[in-house]
């Protein structure tokens, strides 16, 4: 990846298609813990692109390509967010259930985004980053500049919480 970064830097357009490619993916599960709406995330999405083109001059070490695009993605999705929440619906409404999209070929095995739904946006976001995207949690730590400490503890009771979540249901 490192490689792909230095040509990127040096404005190959392919290198930079190349590690997006790459990552797309788990940039798109991060920006789910966040955003709901597909739009959104693809706004969030193409708004980090931009910003990393724009800026991969300034990234100073290379080997931290892919947490550099994931704090930007993360700053990118509490925006739109920030924009949104006045419009958004709690799961204190009494009709929440109206909004909520079921898929089609549903087939009783709990999906993840299904099964952290419920959790708060950092909980979701460690515990994706944590189990989706294979981050430590020391890069964790230093992706959202919080104590290595305080992200083990968030993914201890993000757990605890699951747990007695789905073991009353």
């Amino acid at each position: 990846m490192e490689e792909l970064v230095k040509r990127a830097k040096n404005k190959d357009g392919k290198a930079f298609d190349e590690l997006i490619l790459s990552i797309k993916e788990e940039m798109y599960l991060i920006a789910k813990t966040r955003l709901y709406s597909d739009d959104d995330i693809a706004d969030a999405m193409q708004e980090t692109i931009l910003q990393c083109f724009k800026n991969l001059h300034r990234l100073k070490n290379n080997k931290f390509f892919k947490t550099w695009v994931i704090r930007i993605l993360i700053n990118e999705c509490n925006k739109i967010y920030k924009k949104k929440s006045k419009y958004s619906i709690s799961f204190e409404d009494k009709e929440f259930e109206k909004y909520i999209k079921f898929e089609e070929n549903y087939d009783q095995s709990i999906g993840f985004d299904v099964l952290i739904r419920n959790l708060d946006s950092e909980e979701k976001l460690i515990l994706t980053l944590y189990y989706c995207s294979g981050y430590t949690t020391k890069e964790i730590s230093k992706i959202l500049k919080k104590n290595e400490g305080t992200i083990r503890s968030k993914i201890s009771r993000s757990k605890d919480k699951l747990k007695k979540q789905y073991e009353g249901d």
